[in-house]
């Protein structure tokens, strides 16, 4: 029998042919007799269908059950549970349960507890089917184009013996969301025979005397424990907390929460699988995220100097990193070793700590003695840079608001000094970025000098000036000037411009020129803002002019992000030709920080609750063209720096003092994101959630693919099909491997070196194999091989 590898003919000598399958064994038991081509009946992984709704056209007889089903983008065969009798079968569970569903675009339980138990009193407690694994049910079709909307099957009383019929025609989405709690617009509700239209997947109110069921809303409510359901309204009664009544509620109150089955019926029929690239496929590492669980940080900071409140008085508002240590900066008092300390765990150590990166253990020989908050640090090579509103530190002369420090002692640096001034009041500066030799300083302050210009006269600036990163002296050349406060500076990798944000309307001496709270100015020049370049097409709501301002602004690549007021994170390309892409927070919300790192913009806010992908308009997030998609925020989110996707999975488990959250975001060099604000309790750790002091550090999960699998061989032919063998990953448990035929993977997780095809339809197929390991990381494959 001959084969190829990739187009190349090759012969197969009769020794190879009949060559022993390589040690390891294989994996799946395989019938002796040559096989037809499978027929996707749903009744096994290898006979897997692409959808119900495909299985009942081929066999209107089929039962509902369990079923296997396969499409590109769901990668591998699943089971799932087919309701093949409702309005013509063909519908796929994708989620059930009665209160407390989370909502989450992770889903919720277990995959095999939706399938295995999908109604009866076992059921109650939700389970959901991951968005992601909804959104390969879909194989890339849009929720908005499911012809029967999204289904609910409700329980109308307590024995769950009577239900309702419901469909949900979603308006404008994409992909899968199960934040329905966020309100997603519908064009229409169907209960039972009567439609309505309009309304939001968080609450349609149609009840009434003669159609008391004819309600369903979804958020959460004090009066239900915070827990979260498909209720019905007040005009429903019989509910109870029994753990057997259909219909709950938490102390017999009205509106009970009825156990509810979500259903979906994509007809997805006849998939494409593709054509394998001769050189085989590339490889599929996870997106590089961190956790959304807290890693353990024994030291934090507590209490606020002087009992400052407000968002501006925060434990931590800075965070850098140098070598293996965080510095954090910010208006705590102390630093402290958990949440009871021992004697000499609780320091008084205030405004600027550092930790060890690898432990979270204080460092105590750092221990510089400032007499005001600071805002920002700044890394630049053998010294850390600190900005806020300090008169001094280690009282040195001349380390007003801007000070380099040893990044070991704390010591300011005697080679390196430059001072602040604002009249009368105190100056503070709030932004630092270093660019080539210069370190950019943004803030509130009129007067600046350092290096060699401290003996001569302060220069006069608007909030913003550039420094020697050397020794601190200020550029005179250089001056944008703003007539209000600076929050946030970028200077462009490029080296050509640099973006300043803040809550000021004007720029220049004389106040010629236009900045309304963002402006690009050149950094080769005199610092004149670029005409053109700016957030053209973002018109803030506020009618009060201080409720407009840009807290932060990030350049990645050919992309410019903007956050700051109303709620909103938005993506230009970086001429601000167009607007790649918008968010807009709420309840709560404002952005704060951004940090990037391997193509993803990490974004920082006090907003809990909901992310609206493509508002522009707030608080009204439905006008202005409305949202495609609403999904759950938590304070902090990743999106995919040149698309703008919003990446739901992601998903944070932390919480905020006063819940002004998080003011600062820094990488250290072991991949872990350090966050810091008013944090003070991590993610749950088995016994109890863990205590954060002021900051907390969220590590890296595995996004590396496994090693290449090689030498992709015909084994053995014969009647019982074709043997495969490769040479695999020698002493790797970790490692398991997946077989592709046409594109379609027809075997994953083997352990061994080998796979029996046991299809002999008399066709040329062409295979591949690729390693993939428990964290879902899929290698290159081999070379594609051609049996014909």
């Amino acid at each position: 029998m001959a084969f190829r590898l990739q187009t190349r003919p090759v012969r197969v000598s009769l020794i190879v042919a009949a060559a022993a399958l390589v040690s390891g064994g294989v994996a799946v038991a395989l019938p002796r007799s040559a096989a037809a081509a499978p027929v996707p009946d749903g009744s096994s992984a290898l006979n897997a269908a692409p959808s119900c709704w495909a299985i009942k056209q081929t066999r209107p007889s089929s039962a509902s059950g369990l079923y296997w089903l396969q499409t590109p983008l769901l990668v591998t065969a699943q089971q799932f549970y087919c309701d093949m009798t409702t309005d013509g079968g063909g519908w796929v569970l994708v989620g059930r349960g009665r209160e407390n569903w989370s909502f989450h675009n992770a889903g919720q339980g277990t995959p095999g507890q939706v399938r295995n138990t999908p109604a009866g009193t076992g059921a109650f407690a939700p389970a959901a089917l991951p968005g992601a694994t909804i959104d390969g049910l879909l194989n890339g079709g849009s929720v908005q184009a499911l012809g029967d909307g999204v289904r609910l099957r409700r329980a109308t009383n307590a024995g769950g013996t009577a239900w309702q019929e419901m469909r949900w025609k979603v308006s404008g989405a994409a992909g899968w969301s199960w934040t329905f709690d966020g309100g997603m617009p519908l064009s229409s509700t169907t209960f039972g025979s009567s439609t309505y239209q309009g309304g939001t997947t968080a609450d349609v109110d149609r009840d009434g005397l003669f159609a008391p069921y004819n309600r369903v809303w979804t958020t959460a409510t004090s009066a239900k424990g915070w827990k979260r359901g498909f209720a019905y309204g007040e005009r429903v009664s019989g509910g109870s907390n029994s753990s057997t009544n259909h219909l709950w509620t938490a102390g017999g109150e009205g509106s009970p929460m009825p156990f509810t089955q979500v259903w979906i019926r994509p007809k997805v029929t006849d998939p494409d699988y593709g054509t394998m690239p001769a050189a085989g496929l590339p490889a599929r590492p996870n997106r590089a995220l961190v956790s959304g669980a807290t890693s353990p940080t024994p030291w934090g900071v507590t209490g606020v100097v002087a009992g400052g409140s407000g968002e501006t008085n925060l434990e931590v508002q800075g965070i850098a990193t140098l070598g293996d240590t965080v510095y954090v900066g910010g208006f705590f008092q102390y630093v402290q070793k958990g949440a009871s300390p021992a004697a000499g765990e609780k320091v008084q150590q205030s405004y600027l700590a550092a930790f060890d990166a690898r432990t979270g253990e204080w460092k105590s020989g750092f221990r510089p003695v400032l007499n005001g908050g600071v805002l920002d640090i700044q890394a630049a090579g053998d010294k850390i840079i600190v900005a806020g509103d300090f008169a001094s530190v280690n009282g040195v002369a001349n380390t007003k608001g801007l000070a380099a420090l040893d990044p070991a002692t704390g010591a300011p640096v005697a080679a390196w000094k430059a001072t602040l001034e604002r009249g009368s009041n105190a100056p503070r500066a709030r932004a630092l970025d270093v660019q080539g030799e210069w370190l950019y300083v943004g803030g509130t302050f009129t007067h600046i000098a350092g290096g060699a210009t401290l003996a001569k006269s302060k220069l006069w600036v608007g909030g913003a000036a550039r420094v020697r990163v050397t020794d601190g002296t200020p550029d005179t050349t250089w001056n944008p000037f703003f007539d209000g406060p600076v929050f946030d500076v970028d200077a462009s990798d490029r080296g050509d411009r640099v973006y300043f944000g803040g809550r000021f309307e004007n720029m220049g001496k004389q106040k010629e020129t236009r900045a309304n709270n963002f402006t690009v100015v050149d950094a080769t020049g005199a610092g004149r803002r670029i005409p053109g370049v700016e957030d053209q097409s973002w018109r803030p709501t506020a009618i009060r002019e201080d409720g407009q301002y840009r807290q932060t602004v990030k350049e990645v690549g050919d992309r410019v992000w903007l956050g700051g007021s109303e709620h909103d994170l938005q993506v230009y390309d970086r001429d601000f030709t167009r607007r790649i892409g918008s968010n807009i927070t709420r309840a709560g919300g404002d952005f704060q920080d951004m940090v990037v790192k391997d193509g993803i913009v990490w974004g920082a806010s006090h907003g809990w609750d909901y992310n609206y992908i493509g508002a522009s308009t707030y608080p009204d997030v439905y006008a202005g063209g409305g949202f495609t998609a609403v999904h759950r925020s938590h304070g902090l989110g990743a999106w995919d720096a040149q698309t703008g996707e919003y990446l739901t999975a992601f998903n944070p488990s932390f919480r905020s003092r006063t819940g002004s959250g998080i003011w600062a975001l820094e990488f250290d060099r072991f991949g872990c994101l350090w966050f810091g604000g008013d944090m003070n309790r991590g993610s749950w750790s088995g016994t109890g959630y863990q205590w954060l002091g002021g900051f907390g550090r969220l590590c890296a999960l595995d996004h590396t693919p496994p090693p290449v699998p090689a030498r992709l061989r015909v084994a053995s032919t014969g009647d019982d099909g074709v043997g495969l063998a490769w040479d695999g990953v020698p002493n790797d448990t970790t490692v398991r491997y997946e077989v592709l035929r046409d594109g379609r993977v027809i075997a994953t997780d083997l352990r061994g070196w080998n796979f029996k095809d046991a299809l002999r339809d008399g066709a040329s197929h062409r295979y591949v194999v690729r390693s993939h390991d428990t964290s879902g990381n899929r290698s290159a494959s081999t070379p594609v091989l051609v049996v014909p």
